[in-house]
Formats: C-alpha cells, structure tokens, sequence
C-alpha cells in the first residue's frame, strides 16, 4: 500500500481538527495546512475556537489570505436558535433572560455540541470544501469531542437527537480527520499520547499521523564526541553544543515513544522566522513534501 502525502490526505477530507498540548504550533501548522489546499485548488475555510479568550494573540489571517471564522458558543446558539425559531424577536427575547444564558454558559457539554454543530452545518454548505479546526488544547478538544456523543445517548428522539446525530457523524465520518500535533518533550509526548487513547476509547475516529514539531536540524558535518568538543571549543560554544546534545537525546527519547506506540509520525523543524506570517508559508512548504 503506498503511503499518501499529507496534501493528498488533507484535500481528499472535508474536517479536519487539530489539536494538542498549549503551545506546540497549532495555530501555525493549521494555517499552513490551509495555504497548501489552497494551492491544490481545494476550497478552504479555518476555523478557530478558543472557549477562554475570544481575543487572545490576533493572527494575520487575512494578510495570508485564509477565509477565517472565530467561533463563540453563545453567538453559535443564538445563530441556531434564529434558524429554529425563525423570529429575531423572539430570539432576542430568549437569550436577554439571564438564566437562559447562564444555563447554555455552564450546561455540560452545550457549548461544544453547539461549535461541533456550526462546524457540520459549514462543512454541509460547502460539500466540496475542507474546513480546519484549529481547537483547544487536549483537555478541552476531548471535551468538544465526547460531549456530542454523551448526548446522543440523553436524547433518543426528536429534533435535539437528529441535530446530534449528525454532529456524531461528522466526527466519525471517514472523511473526518483528527491531527494531533506534539513538541519532542516528555509532556507533550505523554498528553498527546492520552489523548489519543482516550479519543480511541470514545469512537472509531480516524487519525492523520502525529506530527512532531520544532524538531531539531541535524549538525553540520560530523559531530565531535562530548570529550572532543570539550577540549577544542572555547567556553561558550561549548556550553551551545552540549545544549544541543541535550535536546537531541530529548527527541530521541521521544522519537523512541512514538515508535514503540506504534502510531505514524510526521516531522516537522524548528524554524527561526522574523514573523508568524513566514512562519506559516514556511511550513507549507515543509508540508508540500510531507
């Protein structure tokens, strides 16, 4: 069987989630995800949720051409409340009740099944494009994705059931694809780990191999031994080689996790860029080739 690239993999689906631990690059390799689709010709739509701060860190979506929505859980129901009821009034006055918006605010699981449903009706207005969701980090992605299907098990019947319904199969739709991202530190590695764990033990998702970002580059020429280095290298320096050699252990050990769990892996290297923009068109260039 020939292994497909990762343009051929993303372009053939219509969702795909990333997410992982805070800080391993989701956001950027999201984007970069969404300029190689674009260049394939494939209609492209990223979309983010962050359920703490609407307004955390602005990125240059627009300067980079990307077709971006920033999705908020009330702004999501309200939206499916209008398409439900039909009239704004009405609308207006159900959520002006304040115990209407703290109940959809703290309700377990609400807020998710909302996103999830404004992500499927996006993707089932535009059957031909592929939407990426840059989510949370894992605690909160495995919230967004177990709560739909907590909810299908409350609700047998009736309109609540066919809105969850489809939600759940979306998600687990072959046409879906979850990308897990992680960093080679042993954090990471372990909560991107259990998250898939716990993912598996939920449903029959389907996952794109990890990837593995802010890998290191490989030493120019020949490294000296520890003992070499030492003896050759002036203060300074040396204190950078052995910093290096560090870290490479570190994505080795990691390397070496990944391995064992059997799960397919996708590297990706740390890059030193000016700006967050040639970031992005960096690593899609990196991910032509992946």
């Amino acid at each position: 069987m020939v292994k497909s690239s990762y343009s051929e993999e993303i372009i053939s689906k219509k969702v795909v989630f990333f997410t992982g631990k805070g800080g391993v690059g989701k956001s950027a390799i999201a984007s970069a995800t969404a300029l190689l689709a674009q260049r394939h010709g494939k209609q492209t739509f990223l979309v983010s949720w962050n359920p703490f701060d609407q307004q955390a860190r602005p990125l240059p979506y627009q300067s980079l051409g990307i077709p971006h929505l920033l999705l908020n859980g009330m702004d999501c129901f309200r939206e499916y409340a209008l398409q439900i009821l039909k009239f704004e009034k009405v609308v207006d006055l159900v959520f002006e009740n304040k115990v209407v918006n703290t109940f959809i605010s703290a309700a377990p699981g609400i807020t998710e099944a909302v996103i999830a449903g404004k992500i499927w009706d996006l993707s089932d207005k535009h059957p031909d494009a592929v939407v990426l969701v840059d989510l949370p980090a894992s605690g909160h992605a495995l919230s967004f994705f177990s709560s739909p299907l907590g909810l299908r098990k409350l609700f047998r019947m009736g309109l609540v059931h066919r809105e969850i319904e489809r939600i759940c199969e979306m998600m687990l739709s072959p046409s879906t694809l979850i990308q897990l991202l992680s960093i080679p530190e042993e954090l990471s590695i372990s909560e991107t780990l259990e998250l898939k764990k716990k993912l598996v033990s939920l449903g029959n998702f389907h996952f794109s191999p990890i990837f593995l970002n802010q890998c290191l580059p490989d030493f120019p020429g020949k490294a000296p031994t520890p003992e070499v280095a030492k003896k050759a290298l002036s203060e300074k320096p040396r204190e950078l080689f052995e910093y290096y050699t560090t870290l490479i252990e570190q994505e080795s050990d990691a390397l070496g996790v990944l391995e064992k769990a059997g799960l397919g892996l996708r590297k990706l290297p740390r890059l030193s860029c000016p700006e967050w923009i040639t970031t992005v068109e960096a690593i899609s260039e990196l991910l032509e080739h992946s």
